[in-house]
């Protein structure tokens, strides 16, 4: 079973071969992952424990994960950044969709 704090690498998914922490564990079959990825439900088969496991505290929020990962020297990447919304001028006539 995986215990909070534990290290792991994700080994399916969008997220594949992502460093994550088990944050919190939800039941036999699902836990919750945080680190060089989004926050998420994962199914434990979908990932590859390591030896190493960091002193956090169960529901530790993202920040805490990052810098826990830094501190055991981990390589963090940047998470994606939020798209920005672009704001038309009032000149501006509006694309329309090929459907």
């Amino acid at each position: 079973m995986l215990e909070i704090g534990r290290v792991c690498v994700k080994t399916s998914g969008r997220a594949a071969n992502s460093i994550c922490v088990v944050v919190d564990k939800i039941d036999n079959t699902f836990v919750l992952i945080d680190g060089n990825l989004k926050r998420r439900k994962c199914n434990i088969m979908h990932l590859e424990p390591l030896s190493k496991k960091l002193e956090i505290q169960k529901g530790a929020d993202t920040t805490k994960v990052l810098s826990a990962l830094q501190k055991a020297g981990f390589e963090i990447t940047q998470k994606r950044p939020k798209k920005e919304k672009v704001k038309l001028q009032k000149d501006e006539p509006r694309k329309k969709s090929k459907k």
